[in-house]
């Protein structure tokens, strides 16, 4: 398969769901100005950008990972670009909570359910579209490589434990562990 520049590679498949999540943010807070004079068009607003925030930051690599894969880039980078937007939210939501916690706390703060959450599901769904990839792609003739490579299941593998960890009793068992480690830590 013919590797594209690491602009088609990396930064497009990045800039579309970035742009996509940072774009939805903006109406999404904005839409409260609306509803004060428009109700209807407000929630509207407010539903179709929640909608589209859920899609950039909770399903994004299935748009990037593939548009990715398709212009070449590696393992490596195909993982930046899946991970770049949860991260890049994930950090949004540190930042934010920057102004309630400092220090230890707020370190401590990254690895909340949410965040951990966020990047399991990144790293499962990129499992997943990765392996559809590679059996498309397989079938083609455009690629020779196996399908089921290690660096594929171990990706697959680690969101597949995250995700069922982090819903596990309604999201409570990771959410509880979390509280605790934090009390014992800092009160």
């Amino acid at each position: 398969m013919e590797q594209k520049t690491f602009y088609q590679r990396v930064l497009i498949p990045i800039g579309i769901v970035m742009l996509v999540m940072i774009v939805s943010i903006n109406i999404y807070n904005i839409s409260p100005r609306v509803a004060f004079t428009h109700p209807g068009l407000g929630k509207l607003i407010s539903n179709l950008s929640a909608l589209f925030m859920f899609i950039s930051i909770w399903l994004g690599v299935f748009i990037a990972h593939p548009l990715a894969f398709r212009a070449g880039a590696s393992m490596k980078e195909r993982l930046l670009v899946c991970l770049a937007t949860p991260l890049v939210w994930s950090a949004k939501l540190v930042y934010k909570a920057g102004y309630i916690y400092t220090g230890w706390e707020l370190l401590y703060w990254v690895i909340q359910p949410l965040i951990i959450g966020v990047i399991g599901v990144a790293l499962l769904e990129m499992g997943v579209s990765e392996i559809i990839c590679r059996l498309v792609y397989k079938r083609k003739g455009i690629i020779s490589e196996k399908v089921f490579q290690p660096s594929v299941i171990a990706v697959f593998v680690i969101g597949l434990i995250i995700v069922p960890l982090g819903l596990w009793n309604g999201g409570t068992f990771l959410f509880y562990i979390c509280v605790d480690m934090y009390t014992k830590l800092f009160h």
